[in-house]
């Protein structure tokens, strides 16, 4: 494999500013229910549209409701320059300029300037990650620019767009009662209702509706996974290709114990004790229920509702019930290590760990043989632990069997079921660190700013990979964008301009594995997705049943 610099062949120049300066006309575009003008950034020449409603507002009586399309049009022109508010979420860091609110169902749409409608661009459509109770779609490490200029640059345009979507107990109930009401799973309800609102809409922007790519990376990735499997696996015609980074396998069972539990305490500690504590939430003021959830923030999520959510991934994805187009899937080498929590130490602390995420006693015995603590084939693998460890004597150990049981396990079941089927399936390994975590070795969500191409270091500039103007960074992450976009132009990654680069092959798991392509600042190029095989195996024999 070559060093992406012999690859290149050249320097690569930073971005230009994103500043948005206007021009004699703002760019307009006509939807169904009325006209939006958005603005141009001259530095990038693109037109930008921001902050579009594609739902009902869900406040007041819509609160903890199925989002409702919008039922309204209107004869003004309307400003589309800046970003909504983002949906109401938890764990962000302060010093992020964001505001939030319950009224925060937005999308926005970046195109090259030049086009409008009738131009059919390919449409590729974000849905951002955060564990399904934080982050947003303004957060620049998700700026939507970059990638759509490269696009241009490489004489493949496309048009990118994102969206908001309700997070935590606003969007995740998962109680028993919500999921008896209809109303479980509201944020997956979202995403797909901003889908419809694409489908109908997009054509007035330049892109064509029959031509759209969702992807995302960790909850985003997942989602994207979940629309793919929703309604056990309709296709409405929605999108016609996939990328999922970094995503996990879904929900364990349709057991809603826990669940009931914590909506029981979240609607008590807010005076909701009665019989109808849904109706009694959605008059709850937005203060004292925002502090409620707060307080009881962890473990909202995607369940089983016998709706949206009709059975596990592995039952769906054996019997065929999932959206059948081309799919790019992948992993960071070291996804676990943003997870790590308290030391463990002995094989008693590595079994009840796998105990409280659902192994039972002899499953674990065969995990605890799978996984040796041998820092030799432990991850990060350029990670020595030096003895005494703060992070504990099995560090190394816990973080491939995390690294395994939460990311690598599902998105190797996933290959090898699009693999079977005979559908088009690429598959990859992200191993680059971050300068300034070079400990965490290729940890989850690390893979984003290359794939944004956020030179800049947008939304992140003091852990950017590229602060140092790493030139073999730099050419990574170029080459890494402008295979998505390629994928989304052509449904081939393959079609990315830049010479000499090892083809990216299909995974083909007919001989019991397929290839990865193996994306590192100083080496690219193809590798067997054979590393802890034996170990993936089991687990996604426990898992996706």
């Amino acid at each position: 494999m070559l060093s992406l610099l012999q690859v290149l062949g050249l320097a690569l120049p930073l971005l230009n500013g994103v500043a948005a300066r206007g021009r004699a006309s703002d760019p307009t575009a006509t939807i169904k229910n009325g006209t939006y003008a958005g603005k141009y950034v001259r530095s990038l020449k693109q037109d930008v549209f921001l902050g579009i409603p594609f739902a009902q507002p869900p406040v007041g009586e819509l609160r903890f409701r199925n989002p409702q399309p919008l039922n309204e049009s209107f004869t003004e022109t309307r400003d589309a320059k800046e970003y909504g508010d983002s949906c109401v979420g938890y764990g962000n860091s302060e010093d992020w300029p964001h505001t939030m609110s319950e009224d925060c169902l937005t999308l926005n749409i970046v195109r090259p300037t030049g086009y409008s409608e009738g131009d059919k661009l390919p449409v590729a459509v974000f849905i951002h990650g955060g564990g399904y109770s934080m982050d947003y779609s303004a957060n620049g490490v998700y700026n939507l620019s970059f990638i759509v200029q490269e696009s241009t640059r490489m004489h493949k345009p496309i048009i990118a767009a994102s969206m908001d979507y309700r997070l935590s107990g606003w969007g995740f109930l998962g109680s028993q009662e919500a999921v008896d009401a209809g109303v479980a799973n509201l944020g997956l309800k979202d995403q797909r209702l901003s889908l419809y609102w694409i489908a109908e809409n997009i054509a007035a922007f330049g892109g064509d509706p029959s031509k759209v790519t969702i992807f995302g990376e960790s909850a985003g990735g997942h989602s994207v996974a979940s629309q793919a499997l929703a309604y056990g696996g309709v296709d409405d015609g929605l999108f016609r290709a996939m990328i999922i980074q970094s995503a996990g396998g879904g929900p364990r069972g349709p057991d809603l114990t826990t669940y009931t539990a914590r909506y029981n305490r979240l609607a008590a500690d807010v005076g909701c004790d009665g019989d109808d504590k849904l109706d009694c939430l959605r008059r709850v003021p937005f203060d004292a229920l925002n502090a409620a959830i707060a307080n009881s923030t962890s473990g909202f999520g995607p369940v089983y509702d016998g709706d949206f959510i009709r059975g596990s991934n592995g039952k769906q994805l054996r019997e065929g019930n999932y959206v059948k187009v081309p799919l790019l899937i992948g992993t960071n080498a070291d996804e676990g290590t943003l997870f790590a929590g308290s030391p463990m130490n002995s094989d008693e602390e590595i079994a009840l760990y796998l105990a409280g995420l659902g192994y039972d006693d002899d499953e674990i015995n065969v995990l605890i043989h799978l996984y040796p603590n041998i820092d030799a084939i432990g991850l990060p693998r350029e990670f020595r632990n030096p003895p005494n460890s703060t992070r504990g004597s099995m560090y190394k150990r816990f973080i491939s069997l995390f690294t395994d049981h939460a990311f690598h396990a599902f998105r190797r079941y996933a290959t090898e079921a699009w693999s079977d089927a005979g559908l088009p399936v690429y598959s990859y390994l992200f191993d680059s660190t971050l300068p300034a975590r070079p400990e965490m070795g290729a940890a989850h969500w690390f893979e984003i700013p290359y794939v944004f191409n956020n030179i800049l270091g947008l939304g992140m500039q003091a852990i950017s990979p590229f602060a140092t103007g790493d030139k073999d960074r730099i050419a990574l992450a170029r080459l890494m964008t402008r295979m998505w976009v390629s994928f989304v132009h052509d449904l081939d990654p393959n079609n990315h301009g830049v010479p000499s680069v090892d083809s990216w092959p299909l995974y083909n798991a007919t001989g019991g594995y397929g290839d990865n392509f193996y994306f590192h600042p100083t080496e690219v190029g193809t590798q067997p997705d054979t590393l802890r095989l034996a170990g993936t195996t089991f687990i996604n024999s426990v898992l996706m049943k």
